[in-house]
């Protein structure tokens, strides 16, 4: 009788086991990934890893590193040249540090490269673990470790080896948690499960009317990354469904709809329609086109403007910090377009969140960075990191150089593609110019990029420093991430640095 428990017993945790795998780590990717650009990164992660592994270009050149790659390069716009080198791809999440990509190592040669770059930044050094101690920085390992733990990734996507490495380090509740989701893809995914499958319910069965970015046709003016508009916003509905939604956010707001044939109309403003709409109420509003045009004359450009008050950035929480601007009314998910938006997670669009630095006055522009970024920054919450990485830099200048653990583990990774005869690259990402007069001629600077670059170098690998390559401070959202128009400008910066890279693989 002993016997048998213990087999139905051992029967049942493998059948477990094993429903667990099919169930979570295979079947559970099958299904559509709508998600957006940096929402739900672990899923998008996980998702973007198992399709690169299952497919394999001609030649495939990975982008890897934290949000600082993510928004630092284009890939769409780089493949989108005719009879291009190679083909460019994501492997990256927000975050990810350099102990994150060594534990990924193994996972990234599967995902069949041809060349890796590692789009890397002074802030992804873990400055936080770091405390100046004389003229030196100390590694806070016991921090860092206990952390480490606790952190996403490791929880989501390597348990085991952090387990392996550190399980006579961590206390036990640590080592509890780890182990149930080493065991279990259920216990691992569940702080994203539901995201995918909320997002395909939302696109598919429901108004549009709650949404992470907005994917609708991009008014010629201009919109916002939540879809809210500018003052006019001057549409051409690709697709005139019979319904649309808007969302007006004060009451007794008055709405002038104008309808264009084509866009020769436009320019000539010969308008074939105008209607004007007082809402009485706020929120959430219908709009039938029929209505609206009741002639049903032909149309295929709309232009909305707003004639009563309009309210601000600040007002529906575009912002907290910085200029203030008036914007119109929101705009639901996919209006006047179709829903085709399957596998968007690493694209990126335009949006006037970005578009309006670049057409700051520069004095303007400072002004409002020093407000949205720096001012107040060591007691805001959002900015805790952002400053704790400004105060590094500052630091430097007084410390000397020696390697620690988050910069070993880019020794490490580079020596396991140098064994592995993965062509390896590391770029020193553009800094915000601002931020980068902090350390700039620091002899740890110095130091740093001399040391890295002479370990590569014995492995036969490149680093290029594009710290300085943009030198106009509109093209920064911040001290390390470059705006969408930052980014595009970039792009044939980055690509051309490569170039060489990619060719030498081909021949």
């Amino acid at each position: 009788m002993r016997w048998k428990v213990f087999l139905v017993t051992i029967g049942l945790l493998c059948g477990t086991f094993l429903l667990d795998r099919i169930v979570f780590f295979e079947l559970y990717f099958l299904f559509p990934n709508e998600t957006e650009w940096d929402s739900s990164p672990w899923y998008n992660f996980i998702y973007k890893t198992k399709e690169l592994q299952a497919t394999k270009d001609k030649h495939r050149t990975i982008i890897t590193g934290s949000s600082v790659a993510l928004y630092s390069v284009l890939p769409d716009e780089l493949n989108r040249k005719i009879s291009p080198q190679t083909t460019y791809t994501f492997f990256s999440h927000v975050a990810m540090t350099p102990t994150d990509l060594f534990y990924y190592k193994e996972n990234l040669h599967k995902s069949n490269p041809n060349l890796v770059v590692y789009l890397h930044n002074f802030a992804d050094l873990q400055w936080e673990y770091m405390e100046k101690d004389g003229d030196l920085f100390k590694f806070q390992y016991d921090i860092w470790l206990h952390q480490l733990a606790g952190r996403y990734p490791t929880k989501t996507i390597y348990p085991i080896s952090y387990l392996k490495d550190y399980w006579n380090q961590i206390d036990r509740k640590s080592l509890s948690k780890l182990v149930t989701k080493s065991l279990f893809y259920v216990s691992r995914f569940r702080i994203f499960f539901w995201d995918p499958i909320i997002v395909f319910i939302d696109n598919h069965f429901r108004s549009g009317r709650k949404y992470h970015l907005y994917q609708g046709m991009i008014p010629t003016e201009g919109i916002w990354s939540k879809g809210w508009t500018k003052n006019i916003a001057t549409i051409e509905c690709t697709e005139q469904k019979e319904t649309e939604s808007i969302f007006i956010q004060k009451k007794d707001t008055t709405v002038m709809f104008r309808f264009y044939e084509n866009q020769n109309s436009l320019i000539s403003n010969s308008p074939s329609h105008i209607q004007s709409i007082q809402f009485q109420k706020s929120g959430w509003v219908d709009i039938q086109w029929n209505k609206l045009n009741e002639n049903n004359k032909p149309w295929k450009i709309v232009q909305i403007e707003i004639l009563s008050q309009q309210p601000t950035a600040k007002e529906v929480n575009l912002i907290r910090y910085g200029k203030d601007e008036k914007v119109g009314i929101r705009l639901s998910h996919f209006f006047c377009k179709s829903n085709q938006v399957e596998n968007r997670s690493y694209s990126r669009s335009s949006y006037w969140d970005d578009t309006r630095f670049v057409q700051m006055p520069l004095d303007e522009f400072k002004d409002e960075y020093f407000e949205r970024m720096i001012r107040d920054a060591g007691n805001r919450k959002e900015l805790w990191r952002l400053h704790v990485v400004r105060e590094a830099k500052k630091n430097v200048n007084t410390v000397k150089f020696e390697p620690w653990l988050e910069y070993n583990r880019i020794l490490q990774i580079s020596e396991f593609f140098y064994q592995n005869q993965i062509p390896f690259v590391i770029v020193l990402s553009p800094e915000n110019p601002i931020e980068y007069s902090f350390y700039k001629n620091s002899q740890w600077r110095k130091d740093w990029i001399s040391h890295l670059k002479n370990q590569l170098e014995k492995r036969g690998q490149s680093l290029i420093d594009h710290t300085e390559v943009i030198t106009d401070v509109r093209y920064f959202f911040d001290p390390h991430h470059l705006t969408f128009e930052g980014a595009k400008y970039y792009n044939p910066i980055f690509e051309k640095s490569i170039e060489s890279y990619s060719l030498s693989q081909k021949q």
